[in-house]
This record gives C-alpha cells, sequence and structure tokens, in this order.
C-alpha cells in the first residue's frame, strides 16, 4: 500500500498522540520544605498533574500543567563564580530554575543538592526555624560559570498539598 506524504503526516501525528497517551509524563523538581520542628529538608518530586490539550492552538497537542499557583512575580538572578550566600529562608513560595550555570542548595538537615540548568527547585522553606544557628538553606553557585536562574515568587503558598514535602503539587520521587 502506498502512502501520500499528507497521509503519513497524519498517520505520524496519530501515532504520536497515541504514545503520548500511554507516556504519563511528569517533570521532576526538588523541594526544599520544613517540617513541623523547623528542620528544612530537600524532597525529589514529580509534577504529575498534566494533560494532553492544544495549549498552543495549533492542533497539536502537548502536556499542559492543570494545578498552576497565581504568581507575584518573576525576577533573573545571576550568582557569580564563587558565590554563596547566607543561611536564609525563601522570600516567598517560589520556583527556581537555573538557565546556565550549576548552582548548589544546602538545607539544615545537612543533604546538598547540586543543580543545572533545566533542573527546578520549589522554595517552601518559609516555615523553617533557626537549627543549630543556621535556618532555612544556604546556596551558592558551582563551577567556573555564573549560575544564571529564573525565579517565580507565588502569591501564597499552595493549600492542602497530599504530600507536603512536595508542597508545589507533586509527589515524591521514590
Amino acid at each position: 500500500m502506498k502512502y501520500t506524504a499528507l497521509a503519513f503526516c497524519c498517520l505520524a501525528a496519530v501515532n504520536f498522540q497515541a504514545q503520548a497517551v500511554k507516556s504519563s509524563p511528569s517533570i521532576p523538581y526538588w523541594s526544599v520544605w520544613a517540617d513541623v520542628q523547623g528542620v528544612t529538608h530537600q524532597t525529589h518530586c514529580a509534577l504529575r498533574n498534566l494533560a494532553l490539550q492544544d495549549f498552543a492552538h495549533t492542533d497539536h497537542p502537548e502536556w499542559v500543567s492543570q494545578q498552576d499557583h497565581a504568581t507575584k512575580r518573576y525576577v533573573f538572578n545571576i550568582m557569580p563564580v564563587g558565590w554563596i550566600g547566607n543561611w536564609h529562608k525563601n522570600p516567598e513560595p517560589q520556583w527556581i530554575i537555573p538557565l546556565s550555570g550549576r548552582w548548589f542548595v544546602k538545607t539544615t538537615d545537612g543533604k546538598t543538592v547540586k543543580m543545572s540548568a533545566g533542573e527546578m527547585s520549589f522554595g517552601g522553606d518559609q516555615l523553617a526555624q533557626m537549627v543549630n544557628g543556621k535556618e532555612g538553606h544556604i546556596s551558592g553557585s558551582l563551577g567556573k560559570q555564573p549560575a544564571k536562574v529564573m525565579i517565580i515568587q507565588l502569591k501564597e503558598s499552595p493549600e492542602n498539598a497530599v504530600h507536603p514535602e512536595c508542597a508545589a503539587g507533586g509527589t515524591p520521587i521514590r
């Protein structure tokens, strides 16, 4: 059987959609959070609340998040080479997304996570308390180039998270 280019294109699109529906995608992120004693931790989480939609009105569905939170503002930061901040809490619940370079986050439980471009962190440690003279987390740049990050601050803390350690709406990656 011969297929025209148009028929092949349509079959490829249908096949892509069928494969996409089966794949059950997720987006991984690190979540910085405080427990009831105010100790901060980091949990590897995944956003799984995605639905196949024609988001850009192109007749080509893509996976789109469904439980988005209202944003307050976004900023771009550049951490110079060798920059390390002081211990602090995230000023607002916020997404931190490295665009280039590398950075790290260390929480009061002693865990350090190193992230590169495209790896996301959700800063939800607003309830952190002083632990051994440290509060919240410390972060800084890694490597021989600045860490350029985009920060998206939320208007309010996400509520009713099924997994408090993944307050942005995700579930722990086990």
